[in-house]
């Protein structure tokens, strides 16, 4: 274990644990808050939750690009062995888990156990008109995406070492002025009270559009030539998390509340969370903790996160239907609630890693 330790980049662990960290606290603010009620402390806590809790989503997908897509898959074994290995394993883990959803709103929300929407929630098929168990697990949609990104892996791993640089960069910018800037100017015209634009009629399925954003972004920084100081990376990042906080504040006393009949949710799309993630990947290379017994801690914390993602939503139905902390404020239902969802979370998928079989369908354990 220890020279497996040695080998690790135990800042990218860290940061690991930091991403299951925001996930987590995104799926523990309370589900209805009116938001002008809040005093001012509590609203800029609200907004900071908010939009640091989907600083972890873009963190997975930066990371999973940082180390799949500069991987030799030149030969047929090795492309087999990808499959075999990391596809196929996250494919019926995933499966297995939307069955267990599925069977758990049965008997805890007592929702009919449909065999065609169990078969749509696991074939990721969505039906007009039909409640699929992303209604309830909401982190559900990460499931596809990452899918397929996985399935295209060498297929892009390859075509990549082919491009000029340039021309890499060029086609990548130009993607992320469709994923992104075009949401990231249409979020403003919202604000406005105005429809801006319509959205992109470029077809980027081959580019898998916002997902592969994010992931690709990985692999530019970690085969980057010429890569900026950490001193300018540094505060750079914490500008840019103050900017995405800000924009989640003001944005609830703009119009965009009345155009688009709530408060705003820190979109994905907001083209500043792609740059926010990578820095935040890029210092966390920098990072190298030099204590075994921590290393070996964040290392477990990192490990382990996969299934606390997966398993934190079951608690965080349990808590509602509860009624947890309801009549607390909503700064500290958020913190008790986190804190407790990330107890219980890691204390039931710890208990699991420890079965041999089990751990590796339930949690990708290797």
């Amino acid at each position: 274990m220890k020279d497996k330790l040695i080998g690790r980049q135990s800042g990218l662990d860290l940061l690991r644990f930091f991403a299951i960290g925001c996930v987590v606290v995104s799926h523990a603010l309370p589900e209805k808050v009116k938001f002008l009620k809040l005093s001012i402390s509590e609203q800029w806590f609200n907004a900071a939750m908010i939009a640091i809790g989907h600083f972890g989503v873009p963190i997975f997908f930066i990371i999973s690009g940082y180390f799949l897509l500069d991987r030799n898959y030149d030969s047929s074994t090795a492309i087999k062995t990808f499959y075999l290995r990391r596809f196929i394993p996250m494919l019926l883990t995933f499966e297995t888990w939307v069955l267990g959803y599925s069977v758990f709103l049965k008997f805890w929300l007592h929702r009919r156990l449909d065999p065609l929407q169990i078969f749509l929630d696991m074939t990721f098929i969505s039906q007009q008109g039909r409640v699929g168990i992303g209604n309830y697990f909401w982190n559900y949609w990460f499931i596809p995406a990452i899918l397929g990104l996985y399935l295209a892996v060498p297929f892009v791993a390859r075509a990549v070492k082919q491009f000029p640089r340039k021309v890499l960069w060029g086609i990548y910018l130009l993607v992320v002025s469709q994923t992104m800037l075009i949401p990231t100017v249409n979020l403003f015209f919202n604000a406005q009270g105005k429809t801006g634009f319509s959205v992109s009629q470029l077809d980027l399925s081959y580019f898998g559009a916002l997902s592969a954003t994010y992931f690709f972004a990985g692999y530019l920084l970690k085969t980057a030539q010429h890569k900026l100081p950490v001193w300018l990376v540094l505060p750079g990042t914490l500008v840019l998390s103050g900017i995405i906080v800000a924009t989640q504040y003001f944005f609830q006393f703009t119009d965009y509340t009345h155009f688009n009949g709530g408060q705003l949710n820190m979109p994905y799309e907001y083209i500043l969370l792609l740059p926010c993630g990578l820095g935040l990947v890029y210092l966390a290379t920098k990072i190298s903790l030099h204590f075994y017994w921590l290393r070996f801690i964040v290392y477990r914390l990192a490990q382990l996160s996969m299934g606390v993602f997966l398993v934190h939503r079951f608690f965080s139905l349990i808590l509602i239907r509860i009624h947890f902390l309801q009549h607390e404020t909503a700064t500290i239902q958020t913190v008790e609630t986190w804190c407790v969802l990330m107890v219980l979370s890691y204390l039931v998928v710890y208990v699991i890693s420890k079965l041999p079989g089990i751990n590796r369908w339930l949690l990708l354990g290797r």
